[in-house]
Formats: structure tokens, C-alpha cells, sequence
């Protein structure tokens, strides 16, 4: 018989986890508010010792339940989504399938992370973006496995309502400058986490790339007209106020009054991606040569450090590491952005080089990835950055993500599903030759 003691105590619904005495396998959940408990993946395997690791949650804001190593983001199922149909594990898939339609809210969007075993916490803090990623997961999924017709009924109007959300947020004013793009979501932050419910009015451009993948799946699955007229406006707007033509590249947002042109590497590749599907070549080979020239870093190590704000006492190599960082600081938005390989930005990269058909240039830095995979410390994982920088604006750290390991298996095994040529229209997929 065993017993239970807590050091705090606090007001609310408590949740207790029961993990067996002989491995971390969760063996019972109380208090958790689902019908059944039903898996997300983790989004960093965060190293015990290291000053993340169960920290206590009452620190954040006094609010309760905040331990990192426990939680995963939205995008992070999404891409799981892909990885485990591509990979034929639908007990996995059924899962995360279960779960999304429980966390869904009503207006058919979700939070932006959830926690593994309580799920919401905070404040509904909604991103377009994110939604736009486990949307396209979710129709990924539908389209090529088979499932029980009531599961799948209930998961085709979980889609629906997500697609609608998508077309929610895209402005309808023809005189706005953000007209067809879609908004950013709600809420904010500040960098002392202090939080605004509000509406953001910004259109990003990430967030354009990652949705137009969920209204292009739903347009696939439920042949909905509205999800493909709305898909396309948001590609001929794109073209139309994003693209800055003397820098070869993407703007990072375009506001009511102005246009966000700060330098963001997903903003380069992803958009370079999404605008092989809406005009010709030129555009994406100019995202590629820009990308190469405002964002490559070469020669770095993974660095070893015991402040908390750095700190990496678990990962190392003696080798050296050349790929992308994700922001650049030729404009003031990013002043003294870090010098350091981002695995998931890096892979982009390798995406849109596969893309245009320039496969050893992909190959290159898939295989930077492939050694951050394989470095002293690791246990399988890609490293998210090779070089921690804890702080706000960056929150970037030296651990193993779930998003750098998704996009490294789809990149080898199914490139073709990463923001992929129009989906309305499909093509062939270019794929990289392995070993």
C-alpha cells in the first residue's frame, strides 16, 4: 500500500499521476478532466539536473502546473500526426485523434500547448499558425487510413469546425491591406509572461504558410468549395503584399498600417515552399539564395554551459555544425540574434532545396542533423539548437525535440507532406535518395 504527500497545497481540481515503481510508464491519472486518458507526444525530452526540469509551476505567474518536460505544443501533434500515419501507427494516430477532439474548443480552434496529463492551462492563447498544422494533420490522416465510421464521423466534424476557424479569422475588407490573409489568433504575452486577452491584428506569414495546409486538406476530405476559394486568396495575397522583391524574400508580417519586413528564417523557406504552388521557380530559388546568405552559420559548436539561462550539461560533440539560424538582425527587430544551428529551421531549408530539385545541397544539411541526432548525451532525438539561450525573446534550448525528429524522419521518408505544392493540384514529390 503505498501513499501520497505533497509539499504544497493548492486551491482547484487536483490531479494526481501514479507511475509504476519500476519504470516511468503512467500507470493510473486522477483529476485530469478527459473521459479516458489519451496520449500527446512530449515536445522536449528536457535532461533531469537541468534548471527546467520539474520546475515548479507556482513560479510562472502563481499559476500551478507549468513543468516543461511535461508539455507539448499544437504544432508538435500536428507534425506528429504526419510522422504516424506516414509510418502506418494508427493505434497512435486513434490517440491523438481521441484527444484533439476532447481539448477542441467551441469555436473549433485549440490552445496553443497543452500539458500531457491536466491539458489546458492558462489562458487561451491561440495561434493561427498552429491550428493551421494539426488541421492539416488531422485531413493527413483521414485521407489515407481506414477507421471505425463513427470515430471517423466525429473526426470529420472536428476537422470542419477547424477549417471553419481558419476562415474566421481571414479579413474580408478589401480596402485593409491584410485583406485575404488570415489573423494571428488571440492573446499575448509581454516578456514578464504578463497576459493580454486581446485579438491579434497582425497577419503573419508563417501563419499563412502553416494554415493554407489545413484548408487545402479540408478542401481534399470534406470538398468543400469555401476551403479552396479561401486557400487561394490567401496564395494570390501572399504574392501580392508579402513579397519583397528587392530582398528576394517574404515580409515576416503585414499589419493595418504597416509591413512587419524584420528577417525570419520560416518566413524564407516556408513561404519559398508555399509559392512553388502559386507562381513560377524564381520566387523560391531567390528565398533559397537568401536564406543562404542572411541566415547560414557555419562552423559552431554545441555549447556546454552551467548558467541558467545557457545551460547544457548533458549534450556535446566534438565536431562543428553549419546550418541556419532562425533569425537574422540586418534590420533592428532581432538585434543580437543568436549565432547557432536551429535543427527544425535547417531542415526547412534542406525542404525547399529538395524542392527545387537541388538534392545534394538537401542532403548537406540533413546529414548536419542526422549528427546533431547522433551527438554525445543524445538518446535518438534531433537537438532543437546547439546552444541554449533561455530568455526571452529566444527561448531556444540544447534538448531533444519532437518537431527537429518529425521533421527529420518526414524529410528522408515522405518529404512531399511538408508544406507540400498545392494540394488541389498534386504533383510528384521530389524525394531524397538514401542510403
Amino acid at each position: 500500500m503505498g501513499y501520497f504527500a505533497f509539499p504544497y497545497s493548492f486551491t482547484g481540481k487536483k490531479i494526481v499521476r501514479i507511475k509504476s515503481l519500476d519504470s516511468e510508464k503512467t500507470v493510473g491519472l486522477t483529476g485530469c478532466g478527459y473521459s479516458e486518458f489519451y496520449r500527446y507526444p512530449a515536445s522536449y525530452l528536457i535532461p533531469e539536473g537541468d534548471p527546467q526540469y520539474d520546475k515548479e509551476g507556482n513560479t510562472a505567474n502563481g499559476l500551478y502546473g507549468y513543468l516543461l518536460n511535461f508539455r507539448c505544443w499544437l504544432y508538435d501533434v500536428g507534425l506528429a500526426l504526419l510522422v504516424f500515419t506516414v509510418a502506418g501507427e494508427q493505434d497512435i494516430v486513434e490517440e491523438m485523434l481521441h484527444r484533439l477532439k476532447e481539448d477542441q474548443r467551441e469555436d473549433g480552434s485549440w490552445v496553443f500547448s497543452y500539458d500531457l496529463y491536466i491539458g489546458r492551462l492558462f489562458q487561451d492563447y491561440i495561434r493561427t499558425g498552429a491550428v493551421g498544422w494539426v488541421l492539416w494533420g488531422i485531413c493527413y490522416a483521414l485521407l489515407n487510413l481506414e477507421f471505425e465510421e463513427d470515430d471517423k464521423a466525429d473526426w470529420l466534424e472536428m476537422a470542419e469546425k477547424a477549417g471553419d476557424w481558419l476562415l474566421s479569422m481571414q479579413v474580408t475588407d478589401e480596402d485593409d491591406p491584410r485583406y485575404g490573409l488570415l489573423l494571428g489568433g488571440h492573446g499575448s504575452y509581454d516578456n514578464d509572461y504578463n497576459w493580454t486577452d486581446e485579438d491579434i491584428q497582425w497577419c503573419s506569414i508563417e501563419h499563412q504558410c502553416s494554415a493554407l495546409q489545413g484548408l487545402e486538406g479540408c478542401a481534399l476530405l470534406l470538398r468543400g468549395k469555401r476551403f479552396r476559394t479561401g486557400a487561394r486568396l490567401i496564395r494570390r495575397k501572399l504574392m501580392e503584399n508579402a513579397w519583397l522583391r528587392d530582398e528576394g524574400r517574404f515580409c515576416q508580417g503585414v499589419r493595418v498600417d504597416e509591413t512587419d519586413e524584420a528577417w525570419a528564417l520560416d518566413c524564407t523557406t516556408w513561404a519559398g515552399l508555399t509559392s512553388l504552388s502559386a507562381v513560377s521557380r524564381e520566387f523560391a530559388q531567390s528565398c533559397l539564395e537568401t536564406a543562404l546568405d542572411a541566415f547560414l552559420v557555419e562552423g559552431v559548436s554545441i555549447v556546454e554551459s552551467s548558467e541558467e539561462n545557457r545551460y547544457n550539461q548533458t549534450y556535446s560533440s566534438e565536431e562543428t555544425f553549419s546550418g541556419f539560424k532562425p533569425y537574422s538582425d540586418n534590420t533592428d527587430d532581432y538585434d543580437g540574434a543568436p549565432e547557432l544551428v536551429w535543427s527544425e529551421g535547417t531542415l526547412g531549408f534542406a525542404a525547399l532545396a529538395l524542392a527545387l530539385g537541388q538534392g545534394d545541397l538537401a542532403r548537406e544539411y540533413v546529414d548536419t542533423c542526422i549528427a546533431l541526432q547522433q551527438c554525445e548525451g543524445g538518446s535518438g532525438g534531433v537537438l532543437y539548437v546547439t546552444a541554449t539561450y533561455g530568455e526571452m525573446p529566444w527561448e531556444m534550448h540544447v534538448w531533444e525535440a519532437s518537431c527537429s525528429s518529425a521533421w527529420l524522419y518526414l524529410l528522408v521518408n515522405a518529404p512531399e507532406v511538408l508544406m507540400p505544392r498545392c494540394l488541389l493540384r498534386p504533383e510528384a514529390g521530389h524525394r531524397m535518395e538514401t542510403e
